[in-house]
């Protein structure tokens, strides 16, 4: 699960009621309700920020340890190569996030990121946000490296998510240089975002090299509950991926950080590629349904201009009652925020599906069944346990993966 982070986690931070007790004593509107005592103590959440005469700062830190193990028949084997039994440090991140107290209420956002070399093709450390943030009236614009408004599970905080880790990632990337503009509409019911990117500053190639994305994603909530805790999220998102110096290429894991790329289309030449993202989510209390839908059309005359898609349909049940509050200002659903001394319990269940195989191109078909309790021990820490059904059909093999994932998370 690639970790979302950063001034959005803050903004949600802020934005989420603070949990109220375990009790069954009748609540005084004159007394100061005190936190909740988890199980596991949490960090005060202003502990370490620091609010000075001009500007207020926060750091944000995060760390998530796997452990993954795998069981594949031969002709996964044969497929992929054997997939070992791996511990890893999925991500440890830290950042800074910025906020002016002057005229212009400018924010920064600054984090770095490490990984294990074995699951990241390029540095160990990045710099992974790179983020300036400027008001324009009612609007915000974003300059910088960071997300491309498009899925909603890549806009939303992976951390925070029902599921571990995510299953769309051939049809997007995590972090890009470029702007985006955004703003809300219609009584701050609807979210609207649209962006220019290029990675010429981080990637060593020129400019004219290295594709230029366009992307925009507008949301809307159908119903809502005056709390926040009962609506029906819709979403579209359309983007236009450019080439890298003639080139194009999609590829994806089976819901694992450190799993080798099971579905991958290699390099082909296009003009571009066009995508278009539908999205629902629909929450009522503790009962969760996400739904997600990406169509992929490349414009590769010498591929047979190949249509590439992938859907999955989540559904998420807390039993201790908690839910997630949606987040007006960001469009997507906000944290579990347990209410009970021993955190929240939550059960997953997720199908998904990838086809990168079309025309001249043969990346392969994924369906993934994926089964997960999480344990929200705190608002800070996470425990989660998953089992995936992997099945993969490439270049006329079909082959079957089963995999679990062990994780502890902490975020600050």
């Amino acid at each position: 699960m690639l970790l979302t982070l950063g001034a959005a986690y803050a903004t949600e931070c802020a934005a989420q009621p603070s949990p109220k007790p375990d009790t069954n004593a009748a609540a005084d509107a004159e007394t100061v309700t005190p936190p909740v005592r988890y199980f596991f103590h949490d960090l005060n959440p202003d502990a370490l920020v620091r609010d000075g005469r001009r500007v207020w700062f926060k750091p944000i830190v995060a760390l998530i340890g796997d452990y993954t193990f795998f069981d594949q028949d031969d002709a996964s084997m044969s497929q992929v190569g054997e997939q070992e039994d791996t511990a890893d440090l999925r991500a440890g991140r830290f950042g800074i996030l910025f906020r002016s107290k002057g005229h212009l209420p400018w924010e920064a956002y600054f984090a770095t990121d490490y990984q294990e070399s074995r699951t990241r093709e390029d540095d160990v450390f990045q710099l992974y946000d790179f983020r300036f943030r400027i008001p324009i009236g009612r609007l915000k614009l974003d300059l910088g490296k960071q997300k491309q408004p498009f899925v909603y599970e890549v806009v939303g905080l992976s951390l925070t998510n029902p599921q571990q880790e995510r299953i769309l990632s051939p049809f997007f990337v995590t972090r890009s240089i470029g702007a985006q503009l955004s703003g809300q509409l219609a009584g701050d019911r609807m979210t609207w975002a649209a962006g220019w990117f290029n990675d010429w500053l981080e990637s060593g190639a020129t400019f004219s090299d290295n594709a230029n994305d366009y992307v925009a994603r507008v949301t809307g909530l159908v119903t809502v509950s005056a709390d926040n805790r009962d609506y029906l999220h819709v979403g579209l998102g359309l983007r236009r991926v450019g080439p890298d110096a003639g080139g194009i290429r999609l590829s994806g894991r089976p819901e694992s950080n450190v799993a080798d790329k099971y579905l991958d289309t290699g390099e082909f030449q296009a003009d571009y590629s066009d995508e278009l993202s539908l999205e629902l989510s629909w929450d009522r209390g503790p009962f969760a349904l996400i739904m997600e839908h990406v169509e992929s059309r490349a414009d590769a005359p010498d591929s047979g201009n190949p249509r590439f898609s992938g859907s999955y349909l989540t559904l998420s049940w807390i039993i201790t009652g908690e839910s997630r509050v949606y987040n007006r200002a960001l469009g997507y659903a906000g944290a579990v925020a347990p209410i009970h001394r021993s955190g929240a319990l939550e059960l997953v269940a997720r199908y998904s599906e990838i086809d990168l195989t079309d025309g001249g191109i043969e990346g392969g078909e994924l369906g993934k069944s994926h089964f997960g309790v999480n344990w929200w021990s705190s608002q800070q820490w996470k425990i989660g346990l998953s089992y995936g059904d992997a099945d993969l059909d490439r270049n006329g093999i079909q082959g079957n993966t089963r995999m679990v994932l062990a994780r502890v998370q902490w975020f600050y």
